[in-house]
């Protein structure tokens, strides 16, 4: 990746005292990617990166960070169980801000304890388990999803979705489960990583599962 290419910046509370569930804090981190974006849309920031990777980089904020930083974030905290996240606009790690760019990538791996109950008509954001992606790495290939997912939505779908109050799940399937789940008419596109963090290029990491909103396609992370 170059210094000039632009990623979206994700940031996940991680209280250790009260730490969040690891699918919460995956879910949380989706539709905030989501709501950044919604919230945003006309900047040019969203330029290029649309059509390109739609790179993320999450990282972690403990709770006195991630309440000033609450302030700045144009997707506001999205909460979901204790988890809470926030994400920005897309920008180059030149240009961005500092009070973001000093925050730690690693460390971001929450304890996988059953999630918060969900809507029974939510978009399910199913990732890959047989990758073992730690929260952050999962957080971003979810992101990936939903977004892509968001996009190919018509208008009133889009707007029936936030007027539910924008719910998402998570679920991690592996196998041949996760590859035939993806193939379901109805299932949104599947992201396919690029391979520079954790995982081997070219993997498949995430879908949403076929939803009330739903269309389909295929997207490269």
């Amino acid at each position: 990746m170059q210094p000039f290419d632009k990623v979206q910046p994700i940031v996940l509370l991680v209280d250790k005292t009260h730490p969040a569930a690891h699918r919460d804090a995956v879910a949380a981190a989706a539709v905030a990617s989501v709501r950044a974006y919604t919230a945003t849309e006309d900047s040019e920031a969203w330029e290029n990166w649309l059509y390109g990777r739609f790179t993320k980089t999450v990282r972690r904020a403990n709770p006195t960070t991630f309440e000033r930083l609450a302030a700045e974030a144009p997707s506001g905290p999205v909460t979901v169980g204790r988890a809470q996240a926030l994400a920005f606009e897309p920008v180059t790690y030149e240009e961005m801000p500092k009070n973001l760019a000093k925050l730690q990538v690693s460390g971001t791996q929450l304890p996988d304890e059953d999630p918060a109950p969900r809507p029974a008509d939510s978009p399910e954001i199913v990732l890959n388990a047989d990758l073992e992606m730690s929260t952050g790495k999962a957080s971003a290939q979810a992101a990936h999803a939903l977004l892509s997912w968001y996009l190919q939505l018509d208008p009133a779908a889009r707007q029936a979705w936030q007027d539910a109050g924008e719910p998402a799940g998570v679920r991690f399937t592996a196998g041949e489960q996760f590859t035939e789940l993806a193939a379901r008419p109805g299932a949104g596109p599947l992201i396919v990583d690029a391979g520079m963090t954790e995982i081997a290029p070219d993997t498949a990491t995430a879908f949403v599962a076929a939803a009330s909103f739903s269309p389909a396609a295929g997207s490269r992370a």
